[in-house]
């Protein structure tokens, strides 16, 4: 059939006919050739404009250098470790919050019953530490406690107070001159720096050497006299 019809084409519709299919023959080998090496061309101009850009990025941080370094001496001059227990096992820490608290109670009028360390807990990077305090004090005596709590370095976080009246029933009148006494329950904890890793241990060596870096923040809390309650 198609033989037919080219038959009865005329010589010049044949000749157009022949350089119509040479054209589309050509296009097709162009296609084939021409394509992959254009997408390929195209794959590797993206992915020199990537690394152009990147490497521009580079070079603007490492411009900041400078100023991080600086920065960071500023943060190291300012030892923010003076805010966290110095001993990192979780057992030495305790005994350094107990002494600490301890000697905050005792040299204040305080009167201490009992005292018992909390098992540590883990708070992000840091470790808390806590322990738990049953005393006698008069008012006056518990407000400079909880005073010289609150201006302790490091810094000591109040996490429960309760007060108990040691004359409870109705109608009892304290003697003139003499403040009574209340039974405090007290729960003291502070920050600490977790404890450096055992030879062999992967990847966790680290931990100690970034909270030191950045250093951080604890807050105490504590009613002192005409001194903020809260300091951050």
């Amino acid at each position: 059939m198609i033989n037919d019809a080219i038959a009865r084409m005329s010589p010049l519709q044949r000749r157009a006919l022949a350089v119509g299919l040479a054209v589309v023959a050509l296009v097709l080998v162009l296609a084939v050739v021409l394509v992959p090496v254009w997408l390929l061309h195209h794959r590797y101009d993206e992915a020199i404009t990537s690394l152009e850009d990147r490497l521009a990025r580079y070079r603007r941080i490492s411009a900041q250098a400078p100023e991080y370094r600086k920065a960071l001496e500023q943060v190291r001059a300012k030892d923010s470790r003076r805010f966290f227990l110095k001993n990192t096992a979780a057992n030495l820490a305790g005994a350094e919050l107990l002494e600490m608290v301890r000697s905050a109670i005792e040299s204040n009028g305080g009167r201490i019953t009992t005292s018992q360390n909390q098992a540590p807990r883990e708070e992000g990077r840091y470790k808390a530490v806590g322990v738990t305090f049953q005393f006698f004090a008069t008012t006056p005596n518990l407000q400079r406690i909880l005073y010289a709590l609150e201006t302790q370095q490091p810094y000591l976080v109040i996490d429960t107070l309760t007060l108990r009246p040691l004359n409870a029933f109705r109608g009892f009148r304290p003697v003139a001159g003499q403040e009574p006494e209340l039974n405090v329950q007290m729960d003291v904890s502070a920050l600490g720096f977790p404890a450096p890793d055992k030879p062999g241990d992967k990847g966790a060596g680290k931990a100690a050497e970034k909270a030191a870096a950045a250093g951080g923040e604890a807050v105490a809390v504590g009613v002192g006299a005409n001194e903020p309650v809260a300091r951050r």
